[in-house]
């Protein structure tokens, strides 16, 4: 496996070509987030980035990383989430905050279309759950670590093979699934995903406890069409459910184990008795032989009672299973377990102690009931990730047939003794493939494996699932082949892109997938590895494109995505960075080769990246890393920053001068995480900026400049607040996005709508972008992807230039991608010189299709992928150009063989 350190990252560069490219090990920039060398706040050593790494040998989780990032904005002043607030806002938000038109009644003025999924639909998001339907198993659910339940019908293939499952309540991460064996209509999920008992490990800065909200315990008896609560924890968010279990002999007896200890139900979960109360139970199992025999697996990050524990009494009594060289005393990760249904008495037990510093994984056997274990193998698969990503599994027809994985796959036939590696994560294809086709050579499988399912009578056939989604092999474990056709689950950042002059065109990265491209179809473009941070693309040249990685890693294309270069500033220049730093361009004719990006300093590059100044005098803002940072629209002089409160209270900065001063706007602002900031871009004096964390208003407003601050977020639900926009068109129109969806006001604040209808019941809704060109709203989630959108108003453009001028208009090609042929369609709206080229991603003319004065109306031609000289070309991307009169207009198209 390979790690890079930024040094390393700033002297390579990579080419990724748009066809199933396959980069090599050797030749990776950034490797997935999940074991990428990630730097850590180090107060001493402030302006040092070296000084943010561990050691060499020290490998640090990106999921670390993304956990501290979610956690710490949230829970912050405190240490960990409050009881409750969550839920109290989803009620309160649909109570209150529901346009008339949103419920169907009498609608108001605006769009009235629904969220529409721009993908990725080639692209699994982080996956903590799978379970297989034991009457039809071609019927596959999934649950997303932050984008709620999925369902699949034809066992997880296809382009469009999954589909989202509402279950009318919150539910954002869905981290355990159970079916009825007897009766497929009853599912049980279980929801919140905590890795840490509050605080029994964290404080301000390192917060590894969750990945989203818990709300207990939801069960359906009509095939999901309906849900209700069974254990109900609404107002308990910080709670979690790791295991609902079945009893296979009795499904009135059903089984949960939680990070408050272990609970049973006699009645299919219409009432709950706590049966055990070691903390942090990640597992549970039910022996088959003997249903009254439960094994569960405690402990996670130190928490205490860490342990296998039996009963053998149904839940009357319990006993620690220990064992001097075989099962250890105690851990530091997490402990999963698998028994064997062919066999009564045979449990699996896979135990990591992943963390910084100290690894090492176990897998662990018992043939009697737990009476005596046998150390079975001390591969360490799990790695650093022995606290978050591995699990064991055993046949249902030969308990010697097991799988265990952690961040790669294993596989045994003796019983555990003699693991083999069967998937290698690196292997992933770059570029753009297919939903529901290959990501990547047989023996790829994305890294950190939460979930593996074997299907109930065929062994040969393996679920897993992993920080890339669902993933099957058909052959025992020997190959594998992703399964998320349509499976819209990734976790986007801050700091997503739209064009300004393409509406097919945006980029965003991503948890542990990377920056990926949006061409104008749901098959998105994979290119910069790592966890995808933030974008931005230059607002005057759209082949121009940015990216980053973990803690400032930027990198710079010229060709739309095709080759990536370091453009990454110098430490010195950002002293210390956060997990997803902020940078922005400035817009406008002269503003595109203006970049800001900042760490706990403001760093300026007036060439497009090529070189950096230090601003603000060589002085940090305030010490604290910059967390969100915005330039005016109209003078790439004017920038405001937020900071985060890692080392004392949030501040709020502007720049009048290009960044040789920054003033301290931050006033009475609220003492949260400043995470969204927006520009009014008629005037540069009023901004927005919107505030995560409970216990305060969300969204204020300047119109002086930061002199003063108004609260306009007040009837806005208390949740946390990630993202702001305003319409460029009307600049009273004000968009939102929190922890349940989106918001709009019309009036400047004074009154405020959802604006929700086609998303996901609720959606961590990370930023908001706007598409001029097309007038549509984008929002990217932190666990479903892409949605766009419509703006409330459609106002009618006024021409910058006398109306015949603009005479024509291009249509994306369709198909696109294509193999061997596609059709371009163009409109005219008088006679007019008409002059239609493509070319390829270098800017070189490959073919002429028309050049000739033509009359109003609507034409088509086919390109049939050959050259001038009737030659066939090569696969990539090209670029048509469109040229009536003074009009010019172009597009892309991705040519796939």
């Amino acid at each position: 496996m390979l790690f890079v350190s930024p040094t390393q990252l700033a002297l390579l560069a990579v080419t990724t070509m748009k066809k199933f490219v396959f980069l090599l090990v050797s030749l990776t920039v950034v490797s997935i987030g999940s074991i990428l060398v990630v730097q850590r706040h180090h107060p001493a050593q402030p302006d040092s980035r070296a000084a943010h790494h561990h050691r060499a040998d020290e490998r640090v989780s990106g999921a670390r990383g993304a956990f501290d990032f979610w956690t710490a904005q949230r829970a912050y002043p405190n240490k960990t989430l409050p009881t409750r607030g969550h839920y109290d806002a989803y009620v309160y938000s649909k109570a209150s905050l529901g346009a008339d038109w949103e419920k169907g009644g009498a609608e108001r003025p605006g769009a009235k279309e629904p969220w529409q999924e721009l993908g990725p639909h080639n692209i699994g998001g982080r996956t903590l759950a799978i379970a297989l339907n034991p009457q039809n198993p071609l019927t596959v659910y999934a649950g997303a670590a932050s984008g709620g339940l999925w369902r699949s019908y034809t066992g997880g293939v296809g382009a469009a093979a999954w589909h989202y499952v509402s279950t009318g309540h919150p539910v954002l991460g869905v981290s355990t699934i159970a079916i009825d064996p007897g009766d497929s209509n009853t599912v049980y999920i279980g929801t919140g995903e905590v890795y840490s008992y509050y605080d029994t490990q964290g404080g301000i800065t390192v917060r590894h406890t969750r990945g989203s909200y818990g709300m207990g315990i939801l069960k359906t008896t009509d095939g999901g069409m309906t849900w209700t609560k069974s254990l109900d924890w609404s107002y308990q968010q910080q709670r979690g459910i790791w295991a609902v279990r079945i009893n296979p002999l009795n499904p009135h007896t059903v089984w949960a184990g939680t990070t408050e200890g272990t609970y049973k139900s006699t009645d299919s979960g219409a009432s709950w008795t706590q049966v055990d109360d070691t903390i942090m139970v990640m597992d549970l199992v039910i022996d088959p032989g003997d249903t009254s025999r439960v094994f569960i697996a405690c402990g996670d990050m130190q928490s205490p009672g860490t342990g296998i524990y039996r009963t053998t009494d149904g839940g009357g009594s319990w006993s620690l299973m220990s064992q001097t060289g075989v099962i250890p005393a105690g851990w530091d990760g997490k402990a999963q377990l698998a028994v064997g249904a062919s066999l009564p008495g045979v449990v699996y037990a896979s135990i990591g102690n992943g963390d910084v510093g100290s690894y090492w994984t176990r897998l662990v056997r018992t043939l009697d009931g737990g009476n005596t274990w046998q150390l079975r193998s001390n591969v360490d698969y799990s790695r650093w990730q022995g606290w978050f990503a591995h699990d064991v599994a055993v046949a249902h027809d030969d308990v010697n047939q097991v799988m265990a994985a952690g961040i790669d796959i294993w596989k045994s036939t003796a019983g555990g003794n003699s693991l083999n590696q069967k998937s290698e994560w690196s292997l992933w294809y770059f570029g753009q493939t297919e939903p529901g086709g290959p990501e990547g050579p047989p023996n790829y499988s994305h890294a950190d494996h939460h979930d593996i399912v074997f299907h109930p009578t065929d062994s040969d056939i393996i679920y897993f699932a992993n920080d890339g989604g669902v993933f099957r092999s058909l052959d025992g474990g020997e190959t594998f082949s992703g399964c998320n056709g349509g499976y819209q689950s990734q976790q986007f950042y801050a700091g997503f892109s739209s064009s300004q002059r393409d509406s097919h065109l945006a980029l965003g990265g991503m948890q542990d997938n990377s920056t990926a491209i949006y061409f104008g179809t749901n098959a998105w473009f994979r290119a910069i590895g790592g966890d995808g941070s933030c974008t931005a693309i230059d607002p005057n040249n759209d082949s121009y494109l940015y990216g980053s990685a973990q803690y400032l890693q930027m990198f710079k294309s010229f060709d739309s995505g095709d080759s990536w270069f370091s453009v990454e500033p110098p430490s010195n220049l950002i002293g210390e960075p956060g997990f997803i730093a902020p940078f922005a361009t400035g817009t406008g004719l002269l503003g595109g080769e203006t970049i800001y990006a900042a760490g706990s300093k403001v760093a300026k590059s007036t060439n497009g990246g090529f070189n950096w100044n230090g601003t603000n005098g060589g002085l940090a803002l305030d010490g604290n890393p910059a967390i969100a940072l915005e330039v005016s629209r109209n003078d790439a002089n004017i920038v405001y920053v937020t900071t985060a409160p890692v080392y004392s209270h949030a501040g709020v900065f502007v720049t009048t001068d290009g960044g040789a001063t920054f003033a301290d706007i931050t006033g009475s602002l609220p003492d949260r995480y400043p995470v969204g900031l927006a520009i009014d871009p008629d005037d540069d004096q009023t901004a927005y900026v919107t505030f995560s964390g409970f216990g305060t208003s969300h969204v204020f407003r300047t119109t002086d400049g930061g002199g003063s601050w108004q609260d306009i977020g007040a009837a806005l639900p208390d949740v946390p607040t990630s993202s702001v926009i305003v319409d460029p068109r009307q600049s009273d129109h004000v968009y939102v996005g929190n922890d349940i969806g989106v918001y709009y006001t019309d009036d400047g604040g004074a009154n405020w709508y959802e604006y929700s209808t086609g998303l996901p019941d609720a959606v961590v809704a990370m930023d908001l972008t706007i598409s001029p060109t097309s007038r549509h709203l984008r929002v990217s989630t932190y666990g479903n992807g892409v949605y766009e959108r419509d703006l409330v108003y459609q106002v009618v453009a006024v021409d910058e230039q006398p109306p015949a001028v603009v005479s024509a208009r291009l249509e994306q090609n369709q198909p696109n991608p294509f193999n061997a042929a596609t059709t371009i369609r163009y409109h005219l709206s008088r006679e007019t010189p008409v002059t239609l080229n493509i070319h390829d991603a270098a800017g070189r003319l490959v073919r002429c299709l028309v050049q000739e004065r033509q009359p109003a109306g609507s034409y088509e031609f086919r390109w049939n992928g050959r050259d001038a000289a009737d030659r066939e070309v090569a696969s990539g991307v090209y670029v048509y150009e469109l040229k009536a009169g003074t009009h010019t207009e172009t597009r892309k198209m991705t040519l796939l063989k």
